[in-house]
């Protein structure tokens, strides 16, 4: 008897967190969305010399981010292009005119063509997220920089 008021108080108080109306089909898809920007938020917060300094041996995690992001902006793009349809594409279009960032050129290329030359030697596949770290961070350590061009 005690488990089936459980089952009622939790299925009670779940329809009145929802106002009655029935729980998304993708559910899952929202709690995941709500999960991650709560880590990315605390994440933030966290003291970023701190987390630099545990990501400078551990490479993985930044190759991790970037494919999150990659598969989170291909996600975004879809759902944005499947409600919005031309109106985001004309946003989009606007905004890239706007922003100019440019692409990162290495300051001594010399050391660059290096680093690749000893990522491709090192690693089984080039390029990879993996062989362009570890290129990038052999050529910061030995000097090198990275500076913004036109495109």
């Amino acid at each position: 008897m005690k488990n089936l008021n459980q089952i009622i108080r939790k299925h009670l108080r779940v329809i009145s967190e929802n106002d009655g109306k029935p729980e998304q089909e993708n559910y899952m898809f929202f709690g995941n969305i709500e999960q991650m920007k709560r880590q990315c938020e605390l994440l933030m917060g966290e003291d970023k010399n701190q987390i630099d300094s545990i990501l400078k041996e551990h490479d993985w995690a930044q190759d991790h981010i970037s494919e999150a992001k990659s598969l989170l902006d291909q996600v975004f793009d879809f759902l944005m292009n499947q409600t919005k349809g031309e109106q985001y594409e004309d946003e989009m279009i606007n905004e890239e005119s706007q922003i100019d960032e440019g692409k990162n050129k290495p300051t001594n290329p010399k050391l660059w063509a290096r680093a690749k030359s000893m990522a491709k030697s090192k690693f089984k596949v080039y390029p990879s997220a993996y062989a362009n770290g570890w290129a990038a961070k052999w050529y910061k350590k030995h000097g090198g920089g990275w500076r913004k061009t036109k495109k």
